[in-house]
């Protein structure tokens, strides 16, 4: 059923637009907590990264629209990861870690992965398709939800993404 709603979600986004944007400030609430282990065996906890800002992205391998936004990901990355900005990238693929490993090889990423195959993070978060990311400030709080693939190398992420490594 699970595998179903994604696939639906998929064929819907192709045909409405997307929701993407910040959130109001009476809707920035603090991001739930949430502790995964990382394709290098080790637990992180998103509290681990307080006093920094997060990227927080829901993918799988097997999607397309992830796939094409994760080069944009790496380059926002590599552009801000010296000044507070952290990637996790929760695979919600239950097909294996080695199916996980594969695809950040082939892509080159370098930025946090995290494994989601009991869908314990994207059902605390609510995530009913992939790809959808959050912004988290420094204090924990979410601050933008984007549902669908996003271009992160673009003149309008890195604004974004400046505007809360500046506070």
């Amino acid at each position: 059923m699970r595998y179903f709603s994604l696939c639906l979600l998929l064929a819907l986004a192709s045909v409405l637009p997307v929701q993407a944007g910040s959130l109001d400030p009476a809707e920035q609430a603090p991001a739930p907590e949430i502790s995964l282990k990382t394709l290098r065996g080790e637990q992180a906890k998103l509290s681990d990264y307080r006093g920094q800002v997060v990227l927080l992205n829901f993918w799988a391998t097997w999607c397309g629209p992830c796939r094409e936004e994760m080069p944009s990901m790496e380059k926002l990355w590599q552009t801000y990861r010296e000044q507070g900005l952290v990637i996790l990238a929760v695979a919600t693929d239950n097909g294996g870690e080695s199916r996980i490993k594969n695809f950040a090889r082939r892509l080159k990423l370098t930025f946090p992965i995290l494994l989601d195959p009991d869908s314990l993070a994207s059902d605390l978060y609510q995530v009913s398709g992939v790809p959808v990311s959050f912004l988290i400030d420094r204090q924990g709080r979410t601050t933008a939800r984007i549902l669908g693939s996003k271009d992160w190398a673009s003149e309008s992420a890195f604004r974004q993404v400046e505007g809360l490594l500046q506070q």
